[in-house]
């Protein structure tokens, strides 16, 4: 995953590429123009300069990581910009660093597998093997990741574009799946020392950086909690974007198609997802707590089902604190059994 250079060959890190063309147009303020020809500056720097071309890509790479962690703790969805942030500003030791990368790469995979499912549950696709509807609620991150490339397969095979496809391609997935395979720190294998949480987060930062990098789509998802209606055209959500707990409530408008499709989400306790100028609904993978005061909402994601029949619960991961919340699954069984519709199987 980490961008490389080679010097016999210019096609070798495309971005850098890009980013040396950027530094000299605003250096120059225009195109670089010789009698008519113009050639890349970057392409000219690769000929002419090998070595200054070389030395320069230090300062391409931390640039870009900066722009990076900005982008990713301002402007990705809470979850994965809360840890993220704390990840690089809020830790006490390097343990709980690396609990704060795993949190981070987990909550990635979340906010997609939601998404995917919450695409899925909107279009009314029906869904085959070998996608299991028990599977859809599993504690498991390298199911979770099998559940998305499932359910983008057969979106894709019934000849829809899923959002999550776009925001996530087959070779981000691909890499994820890679890179969850292949690096302890993101295993669960428990760090025995400091030097060692140390060792795994220097042997997997920059590789999961670049998967950040490949998910800039992110940015473009709003996850929101639905308040109420201004109007009929006007959504009145808590917005849940950026590192910060701040409570951020803001109208929304939408179009006629927007009302028609998702006019069933519009109501209280209703958690969605808008992308791709669609908006779906979250419930259950997604939901929310307040404080007692109705000051502070924090986000709430799936982990596991819990009890039996008639006592069953959904248990959920509260972002930003250090706790478990539970929720009686009969709270969700019109969106559980919109699913359960999915894979023909009777409501619960």
């Amino acid at each position: 995953m980490k961008l490389q250079l080679d010097p016999n060959n210019y096609e070798a890190c495309p971005p850098y590429n890009e980013w040396l063309d950027e530094q000299y147009s605003e250096q120059s303020s225009g195109i670089l123009d010789i009698l008519g020809y113009q050639p890349r500056p970057s392409f000219v720097l690769f000929s002419m300069s090998p070595d200054t071309y070389e030395a320069t890509f230090a300062d391409f790479t931390q640039q870009r990581q900066e722009e990076i962690k900005e982008s990713v703790c301002n402007q990705f969805p809470s979850p994965i910009a809360y840890y993220f942030y704390r990840f690089e500003n809020g830790y006490e030791n390097d343990l709980q660093r690396l609990h704060l990368l795993r949190d981070t790469w987990e909550s990635v995979i979340d906010i997609l597998h939601a998404l995917a499912v919450a695409e899925c549950r909107h279009r009314n696709i029906p869904v085959v093997d070998p996608l299991k509807f028990r599977d859809l609620f599993t504690d498991s991150v390298v199911k979770r990741l099998e559940n998305i490339e499932g359910i983008t397969s057969q979106l894709s095979a019934a000849g829809i574009s899923p959002s999550v496809a776009k925001i996530s391609p087959a070779a981000t997935l691909a890499a994820m799946r890679e890179l969850n395979q292949s690096r302890n720190a993101f295993s669960h294998s428990a760090a025995q020392s400091e030097a060692q949480a140390r060792s795994w987060i220097s042997e997997c930062y920059v590789d999961a950086l670049e998967v950040l990098a490949s998910l800039d789509g992110l940015e473009n998802i709003q996850i929101v909690r639905y308040l109420g209606q201004a109007d009929v055209k006007t959504l009145r959500c808590e917005i849940f974007r950026g590192h910060s707990s701040t409570r951020t409530i803001q109208n929304i408008k939408i179009n006629d198609q927007q009302m028609l499709d998702s006019a069933r989400y519009f109501q209280q306790g209703q958690m969605l997802v808008i992308a791709d100028g669609l908006i779906f609904g979250l419930r259950p993978m997604i939901y929310f707590r307040e404080d007692g005061v109705g000051h502070t909402t924090r986000l709430c994601i799936f982990r596991k089902t819990r009890g039996e029949v008639p006592d069953r619960r959904l248990e959920y991961e509260i972002i930003g604190e250090a706790a478990r919340h539970e929720e009686d699954r009969k709270n969700f069984a019109t969106e559980i059994n919109e699913l359960r519709g999915l894979f023909g199987l009777e409501v619960e």
